[in-house]
């Protein structure tokens, strides 16, 4: 059994996180799984993929409303007529590139952790009604974007009941073909530990998070602190080397540079009162399983942006502002009641992530052992079938 796993890039984003969990625990349910990650810009054109990395970053910090605009019009969008139509070009050459992947590989599942790759992966599934490969899309955001292809792919891992409903009411995907998983992130973060409220103290030992590459970091309130409240951080910087400089030496702050242990970020996580952070999918889902509260005090245009919205219609995120923002951080935390009924929103939520990684993942494993089984019967009785005709 061979799988193939189909991230965007090849810097270690969210959609590179998710992938390493999927293939970690494939590897530890089905030890004989060949289970290989391939970014899939980097496998098809590495200069590309360093120009679109690059530019992307750039495009977000000088121009975010740009971005925005950009991100709605062709990200939220199933209408494929408009800009992405002049984009066929491209479309085809990304399918040639799949093709010759799927042919090289001869795997028996694709499984999709970004969209872009989806939506190539279901072009060229839709052509060839031969495509042997199981294909599964994992979402690494609480909402599905217009990329995604979501009527030819086989089986969706949701983040939430309510991107499972869309799939059913507005794709006509089979319920059976859903799972409700969450965004999967390690099971570390699910040790079963159940935070309670935090004693009463002025004191509070903070972690920001600004994302890979230390972006949105509150750096003017950390090196500034309100005389009248105590607080340490430790900072996330990421791969931001300059960041990490800045606040060496900070006599509040400990900075670190990016965190590839699981174990280590767990450690972190457990020693926080609150996370001050920015509403990417996994980091959130990390530490809402950690039952952290959490204060977004800024965000990426796009994706971020539309997370933030449904975080905050579920009460699972605190607001800050750049007046007092310290002020409502320990407003909050000191509030007993308030941290009572964060918990209680915090157990709602993921009560409705009614199946698990490995189930889902155990699942999608016999499916393809059926078919290969039908498979195997149908060539004994001289039915052919070609791949990718």
């Amino acid at each position: 059994m061979k799988i193939i796993l189909l991230s965007m890039f090849s810097v270690p984003t969210g959609h590179v996180k998710v992938a390493e969990v999927i293939q970690q625990k494939i590897k530890d349910n089905h030890p004989d799984a060949e289970v290989k990650i391939v970014d899939f810009l980097s496998f098809s054109n590495q200069l590309l993929e360093n120009a679109v990395s690059q530019f992307y970053l750039k495009w977000i910090k000088a121009f975010p409303e740009s971005y925005k605009r950009f991100y709605a019009q062709l990200m939220m969008s199933d209408d494929y007529t408009g800009m992405l139509k002049s984009l066929s070009m491209f479309s085809i050459y990304f399918e040639m590139k799949l093709k010759r992947l799927v042919e090289e590989e001869n795997p028996s599942h694709i499984i999709c952790t970004h969209s872009f790759p989806s939506r190539i992966l279901g072009k060229l599934k839709k052509k060839s009604p031969s495509f042997i490969p199981k294909t599964v899309n994992v979402y690494t955001d609480f909402f599905i974007n217009g990329v995604w292809d979501k009527e030819n792919i086989d089986f969706h891992m949701v983040p939430s009941g309510e991107t499972r409903q869309e799939l059913i009411e507005e794709h006509a995907v089979p319920s059976d073909r859903i799972f409700s998983t969450g965004v999967p992130v390690s099971d570390i973060f699910k040790d079963g530990k159940t935070r309670g409220p935090k004693v009463k103290s002025d004191h509070k030992h903070l972690l920001v998070a600004g994302g890979n590459n230390g972006l949105c970091v509150l750096q003017e309130f950390m090196m500034n602190p309100s005389p009248a409240q105590q607080f340490t951080y430790t900072v996330l910087c990421g791969h931001n080397k300059k960041l990490f400089e800045m606040l060496e030496g900070k006599p509040n702050i400990k900075p670190l540079m990016y965190i590839d242990d699981r174990e280590e970020l767990n450690a972190i996580y457990d020693s926080v009162d609150a996370i001050i952070t920015k509403p990417g999918g996994v980091t959130i889902t990390e530490v809402l399983n950690k039952r952290i509260p959490i204060f977004i005090h800024d965000y990426l245009p796009g994706q971020e942006e539309v997370n933030l919205e449904f975080l905050k219609e579920k009460k699972l995120v605190y607001l800050l502002n750049n007046d007092h923002p310290l002020e409502i951080i320990s407003s909050i935390l000191n509030d007993k009641r308030e941290m009572n009924d964060h918990l209680v929103r915090l157990h709602h939520y993921l009560s409705t992530i009614s199946t698990s990684v490995d189930e889902s993942l155990y699942t999608l494993m016999k499916k393809n052992r059926e078919d290969l089984l039908i498979h195997t019967s149908m060539k004994q009785a001289n039915v052919s079938k070609t791949i990718l005709n």
